[in-house]
């Protein structure tokens, strides 16, 4: 069995997608872990060290902007990257997330280019 090339976190209320995401980055050779929101996808990001972090940006209770902003320190201090994907057209507040560090990805997209960016991210 081939060791996986390491855990991807995607936090999104979307179960299509999520199911989507999670077939095609385990047949990359990656663990998934996944979580519905952006309480849940903090609670789990307690006690899990992912190798980087995907995250909605319009989810209920709590959107990916401020699961962005709650976790960007911690996360960047131990060099995990986080994608934030976003259906939102471009608003002028993306540059501030992308001037914090994060990577933003415009849906749709093919998954494909999301699995190149992540091995590109990872590496």
């Amino acid at each position: 069995m081939t060791e996986p090339k390491g855990t991807i976190f995607i936090i999104d209320d979307d179960l299509a997608l999520q199911t989507v995401l999670e077939y095609a980055l385990r047949d990359a050779g990656y663990d998934v872990i996944l979580a519905h929101d952006g309480e849940e996808g903090l609670r789990k990001l307690e006690t899990l060290t992912p190798s980087l972090v995907i995250s909605d940006i319009m989810m209920p209770n709590m959107d990916g902007v401020e699961v962005f902003l709650q976790l960007k320190d911690r996360l960047q201090n131990q060099g995990i990257p986080i994608i934030i994907m976003t259906a939102l057209n471009r608003k002028p507040w993306f540059a501030d997330l992308e001037a914090e560090g994060a990577v933003i990805m415009q849906k749709p997209f093919e998954v494909e280019r999301l699995i190149d960016l992540i091995n590109s991210t990872i590496e």
